[in-house]
């Protein structure tokens, strides 16, 4: 376990690093579905246009994780996406630093009372890590992945005490 994370809204000059995180295809499905492998900048940046608060964790300078929100409902919910950690600090706490931080900003600029993320059946660190966390699946929905098999998608909330 590190202790030693920061974070900050994501840069451009970060898109390169980040867009080498996903090692393979299902890790890329994982983080980003509707992407093609291997990950561009072009494609992280359309992504990011199109959501909110786009941010990074580091470590010593070093970019180690990734998240944004694809819905911000201010005094509703925010949905936790394009959830992805750094190869060499998986297993780390880097991920619990991500959703860590990405819940304080939930809570502090939106006034939330629920935080949702969705995470794919075949991604099971993905799902024990939530459930750690505090996310309970509220629904599943059918998908296809990249060779049209089918998959189901938890969505996972967490109920914020105020």
């Amino acid at each position: 376990m590190i202790d030693t994370f920061t974070y900050r809204d994501v840069e451009r000059t970060d898109l390169e690093t980040i867009s080498k995180f996903p090692q393979d295809n299902d890790e890329l499905f994982f983080m980003f579905p509707k992407a093609e492998f291997p990950l561009t900048v072009d494609q992280i940046q359309k992504s990011i246009d199109s959501r909110n608060d786009s941010t990074v964790i580091l470590c010593d300078n070093i970019i180690v994780g990734f998240a944004n929100f694809y819905e911000a409902i201010v005094d509703r919910y925010c949905s936790i996406g394009n959830v992805i950690v750094n190869p060499s600090f998986r297993g780390k706490g880097a991920g619990i630093y991500l959703i860590g931080v990405m819940e304080n900003i939930a809570i502090k600029k939106y006034n939330v009372s629920e935080i949702h993320i969705s995470c794919f059946n075949q991604n099971v660190i993905g799902l024990m890590l939530y459930h750690k966390l505090g996310y309970f699946p509220y629904d599943i929905e059918k998908r296809l992945d990249k060779k049209s098999n089918q998959t189901a998608l938890i969505h996972m909330k967490k109920e914020i005490k105020k």
